[in-house]
């Protein structure tokens, strides 16, 4: 029997962060294109003499089944004209309104969290609204924290009507693509979607209590970055080394993946402008209270204590995640598909393509927007739209063509039959 693999997977991702690299930056360069290596060579691998199968033992022979015998004239042929004769599949699928409404449904809830940012951080609620405008606005760059923080008329129409085009756009692929797309594997959607979502949320949490100056210098986009590269490489070791126990395998995951993980953040501090150790400075500074009044310039520093203390911190949080992998990736139920896709994938895709475009249009206000809160966003907003899409009502596909008349004798003998 043909032996399951991630490399289509993998492949397919690096090859789209690496495209995304033109809008991004060289860091999503390199990333895919390590990506794309390790989906080659696991594909490669799998195509080997002797591997990329297993072999399915047979039951006994008193649970066979026993020897088909032809017989003729059992089977009714299909003819012109009987039902069935001519159809195309799939027979019902989800109407286009549907995605109209998953997308004005999920529009309307999708503003909550970033007005909520708004009225934590003590911006108010126009804040994030004349950010959103400035993603096709030139010229945004200019405006001060206070002019951004104040109701203006054109700003608030302009977010507005991004906002809507946006929505219904994305909520009519959604009606479109959803039903049309396959299952992702249950390791990868929990472990390789999910997980790293929360993690990205743990730490963002974690950094805001024990240091918050410093969650303003670490890019949240990389780090982003970072979890998803943890959780795909844990999720694939765990799901392909099924001859250990589960939780040795997650501990293995979570070392390769460790390992992999700050290749992300490296590639930034150095296409920055910054040292490698501007990285592992920020995740010492943790459980170091007196480097939050560090500049940044200090912080790019080599010392031997902060370097063992991220190296502490990050091996203990990749071996802890591992095994939560191993223990949870086994037993939790599948994601359906187009949940799986419309809840996480999609929106990671529009999060890359807002990230960009305004890395373009406005530099200067991508670096203003608090991208973790623009996530849960983006989430809520697919999670929204995909259930409304799903519960929503099915059309029944007319055959194709009118075909020949139909024989109501042919028809009605093939019913009863």
């Amino acid at each position: 029997m043909p032996e399951p693999t991630a490399a289509p997977l993998v492949l397919a991702l690096g090859l789209a962060t690496a495209a995304l690299g033109v809008a991004f930056g060289i860091a999503f360069m390199v990333v895919g294109g390590l990506l794309l290596t390790v989906g080659l060579g696991m594909w490669f691998a799998h195509l080997l003499p002797g591997k990329g199968h297993f072999h399915e033992p047979l039951v006994a022979p008193e649970f066979r089944p026993a020897a088909i015998s032809a017989s003729l004239g059992t089977v009714a042929e299909l003819h012109p004209g009987v039902p069935g004769y001519r159809f195309r599949l799939p027979e019902e699928v989800h109407p286009i309104s549907a995605g109209v409404k998953g997308g004005i449904v999920g529009g309307l809830l999708m503003p909550i969290p970033a007005l909520a940012y708004g009225i934590l951080s003590g911006h108010g609620i126009w804040y994030p609204i004349n950010l959103l405008a400035g993603m096709v606005l030139p010229g945004m760059d200019q405006l001060t924290i206070e002019q951004l923080e104040a109701f203006r008329l054109d700003l608030f129409i302009a977010s507005s009507l991004i906002h809507i085009v946006i929505c219904l756009i994305v909520g009519l692929i959604y009606g479109v693509l959803m039903p049309t797309l396959p299952s992702l594997p249950r390791s990868v959607a929990w472990g390789g979607l999910l997980m790293p979502i929360l993690w990205t949320g743990t730490m963002y949490l974690t950094i805001g209590l024990f240091n918050p100056l410093l969650s303003l210098g670490v890019d949240w986009p990389s780090f982003i970055v970072s979890q998803f590269l943890f959780g795909i490489v844990v999720a694939v070791v765990v799901q392909l080394d099924q001859r250990r126990h589960s939780m040795i395998a997650g501990l293995l995951g979570g070392l390769v993946g460790g390992l992999l993980m700050p290749l992300p953040a490296i590639v930034w501090a150095w296409s920055t402008g910054r040292t490698i150790w501007y990285p592992p400075n920020l995740l010492a500074a943790m459980i170091y209270p007196e480097m939050r009044s560090l500049s940044s310039q200090e912080l790019q520093m080599f010392r031997t204590d902060w370097l063992v203390a991220a190296i502490a911190i990050h091996l203990a949080m990749t071996l802890s995640f591992g095994l939560v992998y191993g223990a949870l990736l086994p037993r939790v139920t599948r994601i359906p598909g187009p949940l799986a896709w419309g809840g996480l994938v999609l929106p990671l895709v529009w999060t890359g393509m807002s990230y960009g475009l305004m890395g373009i249009v406005n530099p200067l206000m991508q670096q203003r927007v608090d991208w973790p809160w623009f996530v849960v966003s983006q989430f809520i907003f697919g999670i929204v739209a995909a259930i409304v899409v799903l519960r929503s009502e099915m059309v029944h596909i007319a055959p194709a063509g009118s075909g020949p008349a139909v024989d109501q004798e042919a028809a009605t003998k093939w019913l009863t039959k």
